[in-house]
């Protein structure tokens, strides 16, 4: 039973970082209606920049730490929306496209930021607890915390401001947004931004935790998407139940069964999703197989003959 409990500890901790970069897709998509497949890197910048804080410059502040950290992630984002999305889409480049560009040159800057193979930043409060035999660190715990604060700040934007409602209508329908006189561009640029801080903010809390390697931001990236897109891209509530099921999947799968068949199951779900998505957007028509269908109805009686 322990056993089974120290999985499942784990699986919250994974589905925490899940949650908060699956909330940085679902606030590019809500805003903008696009992937931002970059997404991954900047929650490997997020552990990068306060290791190489930690290790180099010689800030061991964790406060100053994160702020430099996330304030730094934000400048790549806003910067990157600016200068390469923004003019690209108006000149017709599919921002899908633009976001893969952006995502090598920034796993190039994060392998030569990285120093080894796997780094791993100082831990924020030393210390555990141990309820009923579950060792749960004082770092793990941050985790959850970050997660559970993120989520419900993200999902009280969208539910109870008008500008969570504004960009929600963006992505609804850009041009009668533009009609109305929403700042679409403008709305574009601070999703795209606030998703780079919530990927970076993962990579911090999560890397004094288990380390991070310069190139594993992508497959955290396509797990996180995965979370999201289980109950429908672009709906914080359902996050939040997908990032507990691909972790849990994830988690007790490689405990006991195999780690290599864990990640072929989430792989392979990943790519049947991308193409689903994929596929409505360009207006196409799904096969067979992956449409939802009704069981037909019973017909109702018109005569006592037909009554059961």
């Amino acid at each position: 039973m322990t056993d089974f409990l120290q999985t499942t500890e784990a699986v919250v901790t994974m589905a925490a970082v899940y949650l908060l970069v699956g909330l940085g897709w679902n606030l590019v998509y809500n805003a903008s209606g696009y992937l931002n497949l970059a997404i991954g890197q900047f929650y490997i910048l997020g552990a990068i920049f306060s290791y190489k804080l930690e290790s180099s410059v010689g800030i061991h502040n964790i406060i100053l730490v994160g702020i430099i950290t996330l304030v730094g992630v934000a400048l790549i984002g806003y910067v990157s929306e600016r200068l390469m999305l923004r003019p690209l889409k108006t000149m017709g480049v599919p921002p899908l496209i633009v976001t893969i560009g952006l995502n090598l040159v920034l796993l190039e800057v994060a392998l030569k930021l990285s120093p080894s193979l796997v780094i791993r930043p100082d831990t924020f409060i030393e210390g555990s607890i141990a309820p009923f035999g579950v060792h749960i660190t004082a770092q793990e715990l941050i985790v959850w915390a970050t997660a559970a604060i993120a989520a419900t700040a993200v999902f009280l934007f969208f539910r109870r401001t008008d500008t969570g409602r504004a960009m929600r209508a963006c992505s609804d329908n850009r041009s009668a947004a533009q009609t109305l006189g929403l700042r679409v561009a403008s709305f574009g640029t601070i999703a795209f931004t606030a998703s780079a801080i919530l990927a970076a903010l993962a990579g911090f809390v999560i890397a004094p935790t288990q380390g991070s390697a310069y190139n594993s931001g992508d497959i955290i990236a396509i797990k996180a998407f995965m979370a999201v897109s289980i109950v429908g891209l672009g709906r914080n509530g359902g996050a939040v139940f997908g990032a507990f099921l691909v972790a849990g999947i994830q988690g007790y799968v490689a405990r006991y069964i195999s780690q290599d068949l864990s990640d072929v199951i989430v792989l392979g779900a990943f790519v049947v999703v991308l193409y689903v998505y994929a596929a409505r957007q360009d207006g196409g028509i799904l096969p067979t197989w992956l449409r939802l269908r009704r069981r037909a109805a019973r017909p109702v009686p018109t005569t006592a003959s037909e009554l059961p």
